[in-house]
């Protein structure tokens, strides 16, 4: 069973609240978005080398929205074969769910993407499907592993390199001129609403599910 905190639904407006403030001063193209971006640019051009270039091909490809689908349902897929159905039902509904949000707004932002990229993507900037995935995917696993993991240095093992992991994703869209700076911190604030929202209805929803269905949880 998830643990949750009773603050969950509260914790996850906080977050839709900020992206939603953001998603305004992008689509009004305000002052402060454009100087954040310009300066994410500006600190990381310093660094350009072939060598890096290639590396962050390959953390946006490990990171892309396919990737982390394929990951969440395999995820999902375990944990339901384990007879922790509910847990693997909410990983794989929350990933398809939440990728479907932010293509929404997407398609309703309507950003640009930067010009001068490294490689070439299309479609809208704002929100980084990238690291909305890679996020969500380290919020569902990590989320749920904690569960599992009594061992408190495990745990913060755990943590530690999931953060990592969102921060490299993060830092390879920049990097490779696919994404403004706010987009990626925009994903990051609506996929961890995404995933508070999914915990609460989930401590609602999970008892109903279970009996809907018979499921006998571990």
């Amino acid at each position: 069973m998830l643990i949750n905190q009773g603050n969950e639904r509260q914790v996850a407006w906080s977050f839709f609240g900020l992206f939603a403030i953001l998603a305004i001063l992008v689509k009004i193209n305000a002052s402060i978005i454009q100087t954040i971006d310009q300066a994410g640019f500006d600190l990381l051009s310093h660094l350009d080398s072939p060598t890096l270039t290639q590396f962050f091909k390959v953390i946006a490809t490990l990171g892309s929205p396919a990737v982390t689908v394929v990951v969440a349902v395999v995820f999902g897929g375990v944990l339901f074969l384990k007879h922790y159905r509910s847990l693997g039902i909410l990983a794989v509904t929350t990933m398809f769910g939440g990728d479907a949000v932010a293509l929404l707004f997407k398609n309703l932002v309507q950003r640009n993407r930067p010009t001068q990229q490294l490689v070439p993507d299309t479609g809208y900037s704002f929100p980084s499907g990238h690291v909305f995935g890679t996020m969500l995917l380290v919020a569902i696993v990590v989320g749920i592993s904690l569960q599992f993991i009594s061992s408190q240095p495990w745990r913060w093992t755990v943590i530690i390199a999931g953060i990592l992991w969102v921060l490299l994703v993060m830092v390879s869209r920049v990097y490779l001129r696919d994404h403004f700076t706010t987009d990626t911190v925009g994903s990051l604030c609506l996929a961890s609403g995404t995933w508070y929202q999914a915990k609460a209805w989930f401590a609602r929803w999970q008892p109903k599910l279970a009996a809907r269905f018979n499921f006998s949880e571990n």
